[in-house]
């Protein structure tokens, strides 16, 4: 049963037990029903809202998977061009380094720095001198 089905079946429950013979119980048994019928239409609203979203992330994952497939065509076909433009990191060209503020490790390539440039920590941003290497 749905929910606004079963708020009519409750509607009737309270008309046939005749339970508003009082003017306060008829106002209670009122404002229930109202109460009621305001969270089914809230349900509906976010039901309808739910299958929204849901068929917007279908498409979403259709378009992904599309575009997906076409780089993997476009990969393989130029994958020579990749293989001939690879330059291979070479781990001597590089050095670790702590950052005295944050004292996060990172890698530069000193041979890109002057002896006065500043190295900048790519995690908080500030400039330190560059370390004598060891």
């Amino acid at each position: 049963m749905e929910a606004r089905e079963k708020i009519s079946y409750l509607k009737g429950l309270i008309d046939g037990q005749n339970l508003t013979d009082t003017p306060e119980n008829e106002k209670f048994y009122g404002a229930l029903v109202d109460a009621l019928n305001s969270l089914a239409e809230a349900i509906e609203g976010h039901e309808i809202m739910h299958q929204d979203l849901n068929d917007y992330l279908e498409q979403l994952d259709d378009d992904v998977t599309e575009i997906e497939d076409e780089l993997d065509e476009l990969l393989d076909d130029d994958e020579e061009c990749y293989d001939d433009d690879y330059e291979e990191f070479d781990e001597e060209e590089y050095t670790s380094v702590k950052c005295p503020f944050c004292e996060k490790d990172f890698y530069f390539e000193p041979a890109m720095y002057d002896e006065d440039e500043d190295l900048i920590c790519p995690h908080c941003g500030k400039g330190f001198k560059v370390p004598e290497p060891e």
